[in-house]
């Protein structure tokens, strides 16, 4: 498959688009703020300083001995107008008119513009000056005249959004250089992160062209969702190591236990036909061939059972079972299997129910009163019960065999593998097998109790899906 982008460069790609719109729009909600907030204490600090001004403009007949204020005829006296009066201060002009718009005191850098325009009291307005913009306030200033006085300020807005204007404009340089070294940042924690997922890549594409099911994941020892990945991938490929040895074994077991039949009704049947045989001769020897055909056949129909099983358990439903009918129906029909010599007994309590496959269970307790009677004894006794007990309900089948030794105990329930304590060798060494795949297809648990010389008892506990009335 051809290779993609890696991960780490799509990441570096929307983090850095993400990065650029999240910058720019922050920047951009930071300068519409910082404009208002400039212009409004622009404002606010125009109308302060001309509301100061008018405080200090007084109209007197004769003019008082001081040197701390200007003096200005006016009518039939004098303007007095403090010292303080600020006419440029702080970017702020400031001039007094009179009401036919005759400059009396102060400075106007927009007089030309701004002659035509009338006085209106505590308006604020704009104006476009050569090359920057202006606020302007008048103030009506009422003293002992006919005429009230005005007084007009203004401040540069151009000038009072310099600094702002600087600003973005370094910003504006500054933000390339910021994003790469946020991207190179990027690249270099992408690097660290995502390091355990390229040993995780490199790991399975070696195990994936080697075949080499014993290679794992080293090295990872973080607790998030990288050292769970790599930590799940170890267990799968336990898991696949485990299941493809099973198969290995399965297959090399299958194919032993195969090649004994054939290899008998082959060499039988070459025998014969060396030469010409009597009746009672061909009769044997067909009684040989069917004998290890049935065996081969048995052998051919639990391994396809067991497969089946393995892939696919919900080919069995399930349903409400009356465990008790079926397990008396079943065991009744088995007396035939054991030998006459042999006391068969079943003890089962009634009205037990379970959720489970009929065929499938039929088929595990056949299997157990099989096992119990290839290794019980010829003249022993073979007991079948079930019975309830605490949280479920107990399947058993107990034989007074010779037992079962206890380094065996632990392989009974492998495929294929049948004990020397055996005696009789119908068996395909699958039948045990095949009750504990049963089981757990159940959410039952099979357990083994036999001592040497005192026979043995083989139980399955169903729990939790069972529903006991």
């Amino acid at each position: 498959m051809k290779k993609g982008p890696g991960i780490r460069l799509k990441i570096a790609f929307w983090f850095t688009i993400l990065l650029m719109l999240v910058v720019s729009l922050s920047f951009l909600a930071i300068l519409l703020t910082s404009r208002m907030v400039l212009k409004s204490v622009n404002r606010d600090y125009l109308i302060s300083a001309v509301e100061k001004n008018a405080g200090m403009i007084w109209f007197s007949q004769t003019p008082r001995n001081t040197e701390d204020n200007f003096y200005i005829p006016y009518e039939e006296g004098y303007l007095e107008i403090d010292n303080n009066f600020l006419d440029a201060m702080g970017g702020v002009f400031a001039a007094l008119y009179d009401q036919d718009g005759t400059l009396l005191y102060g400075e106007n850098p927009l007089a030309r513009q701004t002659v035509s325009q009338p006085f209106q009291d505590t308006r604020i307005w704009h104006t476009q000056g050569k090359n920057e913009s202006f606020i302007l306030y008048d103030r009506i200033i009422r003293l002992d005249l006919p005429r009230p006085l005005w007084l007009r300020g203004m401040v540069s807005e151009t000038q009072s959004l310099a600094p702002l204007t600087t600003i973005t404009r370094l910003s504006l340089l500054m933000l390339p250089l910021l994003v790469l070294l946020a991207v190179l940042l990027i690249h270099f924690i992408l690097d660290r992160m995502l390091a355990p997922l390229k040993n995780v890549e490199e790991t399975a594409r070696e195990i994936s062209e080697g075949r080499d099911l014993d290679r794992r994941i080293e090295g990872i020892r973080s607790r998030d969702e990288v050292g769970q990945l790599a930590h799940t991938f170890n267990q799968m490929m336990d898991q696949l190591e485990e299941s493809f040895e099973r198969e290995r074994r399965f297959t090399s077991d299958a194919s032993h236990e195969l090649r004994t039949p054939t290899s008998v009704i082959l060499a039988q049947t070459e025998y014969t036909l060396e030469k010409e045989r009597s009746a009672a001769e061909y009769k044997e020897a067909l009684e040989v061939v069917e004998k290890q055909g049935r065996r081969m056949s048995r052998l051919i129909g639990d391994m396809l059972d067991y497969s089946r099983m393995d892939l696919s358990a919900d080919r069995y439903p399930m349903e409400d079972l009356d465990f008790s009918a079926l397990v008396e129906e079943t065991a009744g029909a088995l007396k035939p299997v054991g030998a006459s010599r042999v006391r068969y007994q079943v003890a089962v309590e009634e009205g037990i129910h379970i959720e489970g496959n009929a065929g499938l269970l039929s088929r595990l307790l056949q299997n157990l009163v099989s096992n119990a009677y290839r290794y019980g004894k010829e003249d022993g006794v073979i007991q079948v019960a079930l019975q309830r007990q605490e949280g479920g309900c107990r399947l058993s089948v107990r034989d007074d065999g010779p037992g079962i030794p206890p380094e065996e105990q632990e392989r009974i329930f492998e495929r294929f593998y049948r004990s020397d304590a055996s005696r009789s060798a119908q068996g395909t060494g699958l039948g045990l097998s095949l009750v504990k795949k049963i089981a757990e297809l159940h959410g039952a648990e099979v357990q083994l109790e036999s001592k040497t010389g005192q026979g043995s008892c083989l139980m399955v506990f169903f729990k939790n899906k069972e529903s006991l009335i």
